[in-house]
């Protein structure tokens, strides 16, 4: 799914445009070995603008125009 796209987080049936697809580690949390593993995260915005959220990328399905 391209950046910019029109989704839905079926997490929380939010709907905002797709920002990014990223490996994300929490800036207090350790690098591997010692701590946990990164993990992919989709960012979104809401449509209109607002305040980003996350969610895991298995969640994200594209929005149907109409």
């Amino acid at each position: 799914m391209p950046v910019g796209a029109l989704v839905r987080d079926r997490a929380t049936g939010r709907e905002g445009t797709l920002r990014d697809v990223l490996l994300y580690r929490s800036a207090g949390e350790l690098p591997e070995p010692e701590g946990r593993p990164a993990r992919r995260l989709a960012f979104l915005r809401p449509v209109g603008g607002g305040r980003e959220w996350t969610t895991e990328p298995d969640q994200v399905v594209a929005v149907e125009p109409g």
